[in-house]
């Protein structure tokens, strides 16, 4: 991939930034699946819900898988035909999940609409780092601009795709998506121009079993953390068999990679203490990020619609802008990044602290605009000064890969075992307490017979079992959280004591 811009001479700066931000826009957005729509699309074609978290997550491998394998194919295509691929394949693979009924194939679509993102958007992403940082390239100030298009992005489409659903069908948000794809294919075939290769790298080099490997290992392990609470974990054949298939693949990728000449992942790079911390804290992290108990909260206890639940995401954009607006300005005023780090990770905490509060069955919706800012603020702050940490001190051809694996660590692993963890603890709990709360019931109380609302009595008291369990687990998390900024603030102020006494030493000497 060449350093050049990929826009003809006669394209003004201004219309350039225009073309690159709609560009990120829709290749970072257009996901194949979408939370707005989702329960409308399984309940629609009458088949689980399962697949469809499997393709979400599936998504996030195939955006890992790629970062980690295209960089030579960056270096074989034309900066034009990998934009040109990109968004005719998202526009193919998008059609195909619009219009199957075989969640099979929406699973593998989305797979492969993950893989297509990468292809296209590194040119994207180079050329509006050249604005950002044209003498630096520094990731840093690129980054608050590129996380507030991706987060805030799918928080809108979210919200989007379920009006366009509430209005007319969850076929039209393809629609919509369909339309900005086609645009995209227009705007680069009048607007970038195909700059010529000086050098063509041979593509027969490409570690294809590496990364087979690689992705039918990532690829079992989400078919555990979905199908675990829905077969009773190692209950089930079918999960102990996929935990022992992705343990053999993936002893099998380490021992590839080890004794391949090129290998497709080289494991030197775990030996750099920011990328195997930076693993840590995104792991960290991800305790955070799945929006288990805001769902089952909204959705089983309020009963909100989706359209409602898509508005509540919308109520996160404010935080991921100020968020991203402060980030800029700590990594221009070169200030500590573990600090941001720390700062990021009480905004969280904050959060649950807020949200333990609100657990009632009587609340409004906008009552979560005050925590949804901390959310929201929390998740840019962590997104990008996590980034900047793992990815620090990489050359360019490594950077991609490391990226690579932050993208199947951060989006994947992490909120993927997390949310199957949570939405068991919350299946569990709630039961548990369903069964006491049922315990202490006089079947014979004359009042609810007199009432005549029977129904509505065991609802009620299906809303307290489940109140009680989100509050235990929600309970938990603060804890942890609060623990790990503890940690944090240990470790960040033992550094500084460390560095101030090699400093007077200096001084003295």
């Amino acid at each position: 991939m060449e350093l050049k811009s990929i826009f003809y001479a006669w394209v003004p700066k201004y219309l350039r930034f225009i073309l690159l931000t709609l560009m990120a826009f829709v290749i970072l957005t257009t996901n194949g699946v979408y939370t707005g729509i989702t329960t409308d699309i399984y309940s629609d074609l009458g088949v689980y819900a399962e697949p469809y978290t499997m393709a979400s997550n599936a998504l996030y491998i195939g955006m890992g898988a790629s970062l980690i394998f295209n960089i030579r194919l960056f270096t074989r295509l034309t900066n034009k035909t990998l934009m040109l691929t990109s968004f005719v394949l998202l526009l193919l693979l998008n059609l195909v999940c619009a219009f199957t009924n075989n969640p099979v194939v929406t699973v593998a679509a989305t797979f492969f609409i993950g893989f297509a993102k990468i292809i296209g958007f590194g040119e994207v992403y180079l050329n509006l780092l050249k604005i950002w940082s044209p003498k630096q390239m520094s990731t840093a100030r690129l980054y608050p601009f590129f996380y507030f298009i991706a987060l805030a992005g799918l928080y809108f489409m979210t919200w989007f795709t379920a009006y366009l659903n509430n209005l007319y069908s969850w076929r039209f948000a393809y629609y919509a998506l369909f339309i900005m794809t086609a645009i995209c294919i227009l705007l680069t075939v009048v607007f970038v121009e195909n700059h010529p290769l000086k050098r063509k790298i041979p593509l027969y080099q490409l570690d294809i079993p590496g990364l087979l490997l690689l992705v039918t290992t990532m690829m079992l392990i989400n078919y555990v953390v979905v199908y675990g609470k829905v077969e009773d974990w190692f209950n089930s054949t079918a999960i102990k068999a996929a935990c022992f298939g992705a343990g053999i693949t993936f002893l099998l990728f380490i021992r590839r990679e080890l004794l391949v000449k090129r290998p497709l992942l080289n494991i030197e790079l775990f030996r750099k203490n920011n990328f195997t911390l930076g693993l840590v804290l995104i792991i960290l992290f991800s305790v955070f990020t799945p929006g288990t108990f805001q769902s089952a909260y909204s959705g089983s206890v309020l009963h909100f619609e989706s359209i409602r639940n898509g508005e509540l995401n919308l109520f996160l954009i404010p935080g991921i802008l100020t968020g991203s607006i402060v980030a800029y300005c700590w990594y221009k005023l070169n200030l500590s990044g573990q600090l941001l780090t720390i700062i990021g990770f009480s905004a969280l905490v904050i959060y649950h602290i807020l949200m333990y509060g609100r657990f009632v069955t009587d609340l409004n919706i906008n009552d979560f605009w005050f925590p949804s800012f901390f959310k929201g603020f929390g998740q840019a702050l962590l997104y990008i000064s996590l980034a900047v940490f793992a990815t620090a001190g990489f050359p360019f051809p490594q950077v991609l890969k490391v990226v690579g694996v932050v993208v199947l660590v951060r989006s994947f692993l992490g909120p993927g075992v997390f949310s199957g963890l949570y939405g068991y603890f919350l299946y569990a709990e709630r039961t548990r307490h369903l069964s006491k709360l049922a315990s202490h019931i006089d079947a014979n109380e004359p009042q609810v017979f007199a009432q005549g609302n029977i129904p509505g009595f065991y609802q009620n008291i299906q809303q307290q079992a489940s109140l009680t369990a989100l509050k235990e687990i929600s309970g938990t998390i603060i804890i942890f959280g609060l623990s790990v900024i503890f940690i944090l603030i240990v470790i960040n102020l033992y550094k500084r004591i460390n560095l101030a006494a090699l400093h007077g030493t200096n001084r003295n000497m």
